[in-house]
């Protein structure tokens, strides 16, 4: 075969190649927009009101799980193109860009694993968003979790130096019963931890998205506040699965890279790029 024939058949396979792997990115781009809306609003119950509410925690999980599944879709990719790249130039350019840029994506990805995965690490972050208020005769609002699904209240630890009672209630029952204090102690959350004498933690049940109050019986030491401290964590299913799979795109990465690095050296010996 005449060497100018073979360089167009090459040319023409990875033009093929490459075409290929653009209609597959769009499909897959496709995929993830639909299990976005899928995900936040038929499973999540996205609402824009009365305040909104995007849930995209379990989206996440799904988010990082295609984005491992192109990954390594690229590596396949990549190692046709050099196969059919038309000289050991371009063969050395091609590996030594993708070294680079999974060099980028494993940093990036361990990052992410360590916040996610440490402890330590990740209560930085959940310290950072607790929020102390102060609840007396008028009742405090909270939501269960944040707008986005990824934080939920844990816990909520009070304190008061006088003896009081504090009731975790649903909006809807405080409002069918007006807030009356009497009939909150019937509808309140807290079944067993609702006592404050001195301090009181709060174990908070994995809930919907819904609106509290919390309420404060005061009538055995009337004007006592309670100060009270909302505690937050990170959702399972960011700490969990996007974290393991964080850790996956790690060792895809570097497993690449050790791929790569034998073939970037031996095209680089007859390469003009350096």
């Amino acid at each position: 075969m005449p060497f100018s024939k073979k360089i167009l058949e090459d040319s023409i396979r990875l033009g093929r190649i490459r075409a290929i792997k653009r209609t597959l990115y769009v499909v897959e781009f496709a995929l993830l927009v639909a299990l976005a809306i899928f995900f936040v609003f038929v499973i999540g119950d996205a609402a824009l009101t009365p305040r909104l509410y995007l849930p995209i925690d379990e989206f996440l999980a799904v988010f990082a799980l295609v984005l491992l599944v192109i990954c390594v879709e690229s590596f396949f990719f990549r190692i046709l193109e050099i196969r059919f790249a038309r000289s050991s130039s371009a063969r050395h350019l091609m590996a030594k860009n993708s070294i680079t840029h999974s060099l980028l994506l494993a940093v990036v990805a361990a990052v992410v694993t360590i916040v996610l995965m440490v402890p330590s690490v990740l209560a930085v972050a959940e310290d950072a968003a607790q929020k102390t208020v102060s609840v007396s005769s008028e009742d405090f609002e909270l939501w269960t979790k944040d707008p986005l699904a990824i934080q939920r209240v844990s816990e909520l630890r009070a304190s008061c130096p006088d003896t009081v009672e504090l009731y975790v209630v649903r909006d809807s029952d405080y409002v069918e019963y007006d807030g009356d204090v009497t009939d909150m102690y019937f509808q309140r959350i807290n079944r067993d931890d609702y006592e404050v004498a001195g301090s009181l933690i709060i174990e908070m049940p994995v809930m919907e998205y819904a609106l509290l109050h919390l309420v404060v019986n005061d009538l055995s030491s009337p004007g006592a506040s309670v100060t009270v401290t909302i505690v937050y964590d990170t959702s399972e299913n960011i700490t969990g699965i996007v974290a393991l799979l964080s850790m996956a795109f790690v060792v895809a990465n570097v497993a690449w890279i050790a791929y790569l690095t034998p073939i970037e050296k031996k095209y680089a010996q007859g390469s003009i790029y350096k």
